[in-house]
Parts: C-alpha cells; sequence; structure tokens
C-alpha cells in the first residue's frame, strides 16, 4: 500500500470516527433534551395539579361554613319572617346554596382539566386519587340538595330519617376542628393522598 493510499485511509478512518462521534453527541444530546422534557412537563403539570387541588379544597371548606349571614338569603326572605311557606324557605335555602356552590363548581372544572392532563402522563394512579376527592364533591352537592329537600317538606325529610338527616347537615356545615366529621375527613384523607402523588415531582424539577 503507497503513502497516498494509507494517507487517504487514515482521512476515511478519521472521517468515520468524526460521523460516529457526532452521531453520539447528537443522540446523547436528543436524550437529555427530551428527559429535560419531560421534567419541565412533570413539574408544570404537578404545579397546576396541587394548586388546583388547594384551591378546591378551600372552596369546599368556605362552601360549608356553618356560619349562616342574613344576607346570603334573597332580600325578601327575611321580611317574610315566620309566615315562610316551605316552599318559600326551601327557595331561600336554595338561594344560599346556589351562591355557595358556583365558586366549588369552578373550582371543580378547573381541577378536572388538570386531572386529565396527570392522568394522560401518570397513569391511573392519580386518577383513583382525583376521584376519591371528586366524589368528595359529589356527596356535597348531595347533601345540600337533601337539606333543600328537607326545607320544602317543613323538615319531615331529616324526622323520618334522623340519622340521615345528621348525616347531610355535618356534610354541610363542618364545625372546626371536629375530627369526626366523615366528609371533612375525607376531603383530608384524598388530599393527602393526592399530594403523595404529586410531590415527587415537584421535587425532580
Amino acid at each position: 500500500m503507497t503513502i497516498p493510499d494509507i494517507a487517504s485511509l487514515i482521512r476515511d478512518i478519521l472521517i468515520a470516527g468524526a460521523a460516529a462521534t457526532t452521531a453520539i453527541v447528537a443522540v446523547i444530546g436528543l436524550k437529555s433534551w427530551s428527559s429535560e422534557l419531560k421534567g419541565k412537563a412533570d413539574f408544570e403539570i404537578a404545579r397546576n395539579l396541587i394548586r388546583s387541588t388547594y384551591k378546591l379544597r378551600d372552596e369546599i371548606s368556605s362552601s360549608r361554613s356553618a356560619f349562616i349571614q342574613a344576607s346570603e338569603f334573597p332580600n325578601n326572605y327575611y321580611s317574610v319572617g315566620s309566615k315562610a311557606t316551605d316552599k318559600e324557605t326551601a327557595d331561600a335555602w336554595a338561594h344560599m346554596y346556589a351562591n355557595r356552590w358556583k365558586p366549588v363548581w369552578e373550582a371543580l372544572q378547573e381541577f378536572d382539566a388538570n386531572s386529565l392532563e396527570a392522568e394522560a402522563l401518570w397513569g391511573k394512579t392519580i386518577k383513583e386519587k382525583t376521584n376519591d376527592l371528586r366524589s368528595c364533591v359529589r356527596d356535597l352537592r348531595i347533601a345540600m340538595d337533601a337539606t333543600i329537600s328537607d326545607k320544602a317538606s317543613g323538615g319531615e325529610d331529616f324526622k323520618s330519617n334522623r340519622e340521615f338527616g345528621v348525616k347531610m347537615r355535618r356534610a354541610t356545615a363542618a364545625q372546626g376542628g371536629d375530627k369526626t366529621n366523615e366528609l371533612s375527613n375525607s376531603v383530608s384523607s384524598s388530599i393527602e393522598e393526592i399530594e403523595k402523588q404529586i410531590i415527587p415531582h415537584l421535587r425532580r424539577s
């Protein structure tokens, strides 16, 4: 083999080596970029979901305040006084609950949107956790509707089933510091489970 042939061979080897090195660097760079993007996606979805979870928690809590201000009822309700019919009383409570429910519903819509993104990225485990909190919201709505129905019946609904009545009242009107409130405990437990799923994604970012 002549010197020019050797030089050509060395050149070809160097070019091939450079191409291989470039390809390796490109693959490593692509993997790093992909990992960085996934990390950012994890962080953003985790942050959005935890924010909407806490917002929903706070709105649930506000809607369950045991203290009801007179201004929460229609303006003409108290002018009727004790002469209010069962229907008028039920309508007044429906008005109050409708206003309390609206922020809960809006927070739930935001929570649902972020839950879907989290499910797409992390799978069914997070879906199970978010569904638990969503069930708490459903139970609150059921309790509100049951209370309105009881008012419409003149209190007969809850009288006929006192245990159910107590459960509905405790669901709609939580007392601060009550460790035995079933709905309050369910909300807290659901949020703790969501936190366990989300916080690791926040810490890794």
